[in-house]
């Protein structure tokens, strides 16, 4: 299974934030291609992701589009 890795530090965990709220966020891995959320969330509850969804990595300070990631 290939994993997204971040381009600066290689942590494959990463996260975006809630439009309506920039202090909630959604945690999730990249499995081959595919955002795989971490906490157990309903389908309708999960953010709609794009290769232009500000994306960040939860070790270091990157953040770019999502699309850098594959």
């Amino acid at each position: 299974m290939a994993r997204s890795k971040c381009p600066v530090c290689g942590s494959e965990k990463f996260h975006v934030k809630n439009p309506d709220d920039q202090y909630d966020i959604y945690e999730f891995e990249c499995r081959d291609g595919e955002v795989c959320f971490e906490e157990d969330l309903a389908d309708e509850e999960c953010p709609q992701i794009d290769e232009n969804t500000e994306t960040f990595c939860n070790t270091c300070a990157w953040h770019d589009k999502f699309d850098k990631l594959k």
